[in-house]
């Protein structure tokens, strides 16, 4: 064997165990070497290499009926951290990812960055040093960054391609931030980032192959698939907004007609408010809908019927373990989630409807922060 191929395979059984301790920890070195099935003398190098390296500690023991009892393996919380960052029109959330996946701070800075991206890298930049001063984090620990942002993304070079919410176009915010905390920064489109987030734990997850539709001041999906982020060619799939839902509707900023972002993103909805009314957020909007007001009723209606289709077209293309909604009108919506499941009744191929489960997002706002923060911790860690 070369040397190279024995470098790969030393530091690949590495990543193996400390997944497994990730997984299973507590645990002794005897469990470990049965479930990895690596020889004794193997686990007992990669032990002693990964606490020397400070990502796990020994020296809990358990109690057992007779004999020595054993040393057990615990991860350490505090070995890195990563950083997830949500940047929207008028928000900004960052958090704070623990080693074992927790997120232990969380922050909302409001704020307007449409057309302003130079402002947006400026707050950024005091954000981050401040959450990090705040939490003690020191610069060393600090493993990467992660940035979920509405729009389409060069994942690789860390670019923000074009971002309709935003209006901003070719901004290298990777390169951008990359040098101001020293380590490396991943971006990409915000649902492919919170989408980590909602399968559970990234090392051992729900799903396998699942969907997310997120609904916000645009609308999209995010595709798993056989436990990886599809993409498509350039990073695209998932840009559900342009997807015919009726021919013959209303004129899209794209030039085509009848696109599902002109019928179901929120400033689509806010422009279907009566004019004799100052409506200015989605929340006056499902509060008139719980006063039983009929113009939000019909909009509510209108709103699960197209999602239900859109739905139902993505089902019939990728037969997913399941479908999950989120978005500020759906999670805090209890009769929208009630109508949207009907609805779906009615529009899914009945083929796939057992097969399938139709989930509600339960991660509010943290969603895009935490995923952002895992995908980092996933794709950056090396050992």
């Amino acid at each position: 064997m070369k040397k190279q191929d024995q470098v790969q395979m030393r530091r690949q059984n590495k990543y193996i165990v400390l997944d497994a301790i990730r997984q299973m920890a507590p645990i002794s070195r005897i469990q470990l070497s049965k479930y990895t099935k690596m020889s004794p003398t193997t686990i007992t190098r990669i032990v002693q290499e990964l606490e020397a390296e400070g990502f796990i500690l020994e020296g809990v023991s358990e109690e057992t009926a007779i004999g020595r009892r054993p040393t057990l393996i615990h991860m350490r919380e505090d070995a890195l951290y990563t950083i997830g960052i949500e940047i929207d029109c008028f928000t900004i959330r960052l958090g704070i990812l623990d080693f074992l996946g927790k997120l232990i701070a969380f922050q909302e800075i409001k704020c307007s960055i449409k057309h302003r991206y130079e402002e947006a890298i400026h707050l950024l930049k005091s954000s981050i040093a401040t959450i990090m001063s705040e939490y003690q984090i020191a610069q060393e620990k600090l493993l990467g960054i992660g940035i979920g942002v509405p729009g389409v993304i060069n994942n690789e070079e860390g670019i923000i391609v074009s971002s309709e919410q935003l209006k901003w176009e070719n901004c290298r915010i990777g390169e951008d931030l990359n040098g101001v905390f020293d380590c490396e920064v991943i971006v990409d489109n915000e649902l492919k980032m919170q989408i980590i987030a909602e399968i559970g734990d990234i090392y051992t997850p729900l799903y396998s192959n699942c969907i997310l539709v997120g609904m916000g001041t645009g609308v999209g999906a995010s595709i798993l698939l056989n436990g990886e982020v599809y993409r498509g060619i350039q990073n695209k799939a998932g840009e559900i907004s342009h997807i015919t839902i009726n021919p013959f509707g209303e004129m899209c900023h794209c030039g085509k007609r009848g696109c599902l972002s002109m019928y179901i993103s929120e400033m689509t909805l806010l422009n279907r408010t009566p004019k004799n009314l100052t409506i200015q957020s989605i929340e006056e909007v499902l509060q008139c809908v719980d006063r039983g007001e009929q113009w939000a009723v019909d909009i509510q209606q209108d709103v699960a019927t197209y999602l239900a289709i859109a739905i139902n077209n993505l089902v019939c293309l990728y037969e997913p373990e399941a479908v999950i909604v989120s978005g500020e009108i759906i999670e805090h919506n209890v009769t929208f989630q009630k109508l949207l499941s009907e609805k779906c009744k009615q529009y899914i191929w009945k083929e796939l409807q057992p097969h399938f489960v139709l989930q509600f997002s339960n991660q509010l706002k943290e969603g895009v922060v935490k995923g952002a923060a895992l995908q980092a911790q996933k794709q950056l860690l090396s050992v």
